[in-house]
């Protein structure tokens, strides 16, 4: 008997993002990647090691569909651990202070440009 649900309701998408940005998302998560690699060489280290391969995992299977151009979605486990890193990065970044303080030197540089 056929499996009813043979891609147990997973599809592929596309992919359609520009070059530029194809490759800052290969570079972040070739680094989220080798972090966690790095992690589970010394597994008793981690709290929960198993979490940490998933999370690798989840790296790799993201960039496994860049390299396509396709993400098999729904991902639920890739997108939990890819929002953390967005997160991690957002703060480490900075980037609700550098995003205000871009805002308010353009907005006045648009004011000077008025006068």
């Amino acid at each position: 008997m056929s499996c009813e649900n043979p891609t147990h309701g997973q599809r592929a998408v596309p992919l359609d993002l520009p070059a530029p940005q194809i490759a800052i998302l290969r570079c972040r998560l070739r680094s989220w990647l080798a972090g966690a690699r790095e992690d589970l060489e010394i597994p008793e280290r981690l709290s929960d090691p198993a979490k940490c391969r998933r999370e690798a995992e989840a790296y790799e299977r993201l960039l496994t569909g860049i390299g396509w151009g396709v993400i098999v979605v729904p991902d639920e486990e890739a997108r939990t651990f890819l929002a953390a890193a967005a997160v991690g990065s957002d703060k480490a970044t900075e980037y609700e202070r550098v995003k205000a303080e871009h805002e308010v030197l353009h907005s006045l540089l648009a004011l000077l440009e008025v006068a």
